[in-house]
């Protein structure tokens, strides 16, 4: 499971009196940017097995032409999600720039990706005595 909003933190889009601003926004808007997360997350087997979980805040740029740069976590919960949610954001096709005045303008954006484990398990009282062991589901 993971909660998902964009968030612009460039001081480049303080609204002024007479400016025009429009946002950076991923093609197709934040719908297909939750199916692209989806598609794209997998949560490590190390996170997994260690119960870690919590909300990695990735921040990155948005270019004039659209491409995204340096991607780096602001808010970390442990290595292996940080690299997940990095590798995630990295592999993000272009967005639509943002505009500033009907110009193409730099953004700094950022996107909270919450990790949760929900782990669905049975006892037995055979598991108790390690004999059998029932499969568990992770999900993210």
């Amino acid at each position: 499971m993971f909660v998902l909003a964009v968030m612009p933190v460039c001081d480049s889009f303080a609204q002024g009196a007479k400016d025009e601003i429009v946002m950076p926004q991923y093609p197709g808007g934040e719908a297909e940017l939750h199916k692209y997360i989806i598609s794209e997350l997998e949560y490590p087997l190390e996170a997994r097995l260690n119960n870690e979980k919590g909300e990695v805040l990735v921040a990155f740029s948005v270019g004039m032409d659209g491409y995204i740069s340096g991607v780096r976590v602001v808010r970390s919960v442990s290595e292996s999600l940080d690299a997940e949610a990095v590798r995630v954001v990295s592999k993000m096709r272009p967005w639509i720039p943002g505009k500033k005045n009907g110009r193409p303008v730099r953004a700094e954006m950022s996107i909270p990706i919450n990790f949760k484990v929900i782990y669905e398990h049975k006892f037995t009282d055979e598991d108790v005595k390690g004999k059998k062991m029932k499969k568990a589901k992770f999900k993210y």
